[in-house]
């Protein structure tokens, strides 16, 4: 009969045992769980040649430059998918314009500010569409002024939620957070001041 000593012994060294298997498993689940999320959100969106339904950020009036990409997902609460009438419908009235598939949300000078299409391959949004994902793209290096661009989709992202009840998510689909909000906005300022310096230089 094991005595009292013994049996706190054996479930220490079991616990301990558990905790080492956690820390050493846990880096390797973290980082596929992350990359399939991203790789998931991202949905090979912006990759290769523009085709109809992707969100290739090549205008006509813009040289071709290396993307500074921030992507908002909403993500309907219940995981339920959207119903598709109501999303053309409200897009519309936000003033998003339809081409090839996805939204456009351009300035009062006919730029581009940011794009959005489900969140789900192949990305495009028809009245046949099932998504419980929309997302949001902004390339920072395509827009006059970026700081003010990322405010705009940021507004823009707040109002299509409430009226969709949708969460409001970063590039890897987890919740928006205030912090991760103050990390975009300094992305976009930076953007800017290089852009400035660039300018200047010129």
């Amino acid at each position: 009969m094991p005595t009292n000593l013994q049996i706190l012994l054996i479930v220490v060294a079991s616990v301990f045992f558990l905790i080492v298997l956690y820390l050493f498993f846990r880096p390797l689940f973290t980082r596929s769980l992350i990359q399939n999320s991203i790789d998931d959100s991202q949905s090979s969106l912006f990759e290769g040649e523009p085709q109809q339904g992707s969100l290739g950020f090549n205008d006509e009036d813009t040289s071709l430059q290396e993307q500074e990409l921030i992507i908002l997902n909403l993500v309907s609460m219940d995981k339920s998918n959207f119903d598709m009438n109501q999303v053309l419908m409200l897009l519309k009235n936000l003033d998003a314009k339809y081409f090839d598939g996805f939204f456009s949300y351009r300035d009062i000078h006919g730029k581009e500010i940011f794009r959005i299409a489900s969140g789900i391959n192949p990305g495009i949004l028809e009245p046949h569409v099932k998504t419980h994902v929309l997302l949001l793209a902004l390339d920072l290096n395509q827009v006059s002024d970026p700081s003010k661009a990322f405010e705009i989709m940021l507004d823009s992202a707040s109002s299509i939620s409430e009226k969709l009840y949708a969460s409001i998510c970063d590039a890897s689909r987890a919740p928006l957070s205030k912090q991760m909000i103050e990390h975009l906005k300094l992305k976009a300022q930076e953007v800017s001041r290089l852009k400035s310096l660039r300018d200047f230089s010129e």
